[in-house]
């Protein structure tokens, strides 16, 4: 079985078609976006009918939570008000339930092997900004949560938002598929195991 993860689009519809065409071509069984329509490109709601209108798992990222709630669920992104007050004003009724509708995360289990999709890790999944800050690349806090018991249950568990290609642990991080130096991940799995390889955008 083959799973394709990819995240972070942020408005770019040329790169989204290009990863969306790539990963047709590798015969992806499951096919799921990490989060993060909205912000830098100027495609955004193109991007969001493309994705809403496909059969790819679309997950939260911050961007969808600014976007449905407005900025005042995060303190660090006050900047950001005039553009998602603009986003909010422009978007349509049947796209705002998609993106309402969207889950936070995806767990599933696939021959035996337990996995995890999500956004980014989670601070408080019950609150209005569940993910834990970027600062907790630095501080160690993430570090302390890859080695939760929560995320010790599934054999790999991939997450975006951070723009960056690493490996923690049994957390894979995603780059953005949105912004230059693109990738996107190719998850293989089978009764034995699980092995991956990050697919550059052509």
């Amino acid at each position: 079985m083959k799973i394709a993860v990819f995240s972070d689009i942020h408005g770019n519809l040329t790169a989204l078609k290009a990863v969306l065409e790539q990963i047709k071509a590798q015969n992806a069984d499951l096919t799921v976006f990490l989060g993060d329509i909205f912000q830098r490109g100027d495609k955004e709601f193109e991007c969001l009918d493309l994705l809403k209108n496909s059969d790819v798992v679309c997950l939260k990222g911050n961007c969808e939570l600014y976007a449905a709630y407005g900025v005042d669920i995060d303190p660090d992104v006050e900047h950001l008000r005039a553009y998602y007050d603009g986003i909010r004003a422009k978007i349509s009724d049947e796209q705002m339930k998609f993106i309402r509708q969207m889950p936070l995360y995806y767990e599933d289990e696939f021959f035996g092997h337990k996995m995890l999709f999500s956004h980014f890790l989670f601070l408080d999944i019950a609150s209005p900004y569940p993910f834990l800050p970027l600062s907790s690349l630095k501080d160690g806090s993430f570090d302390e949560a890859c080695k939760s018991k929560y995320i010790a249950k599934y054999e790999l568990a991939a997450v975006g938002h951070s723009h960056r290609n690493f490996v923690n642990g049994n957390i894979v991080s995603v780059s953005a598929s949105g912004l230059e130096g693109a990738s996107f991940l190719l998850i293989n799995v089978d009764e034995k195991s699980v092995s991956y390889e990050r697919i550059s955008l052509e």
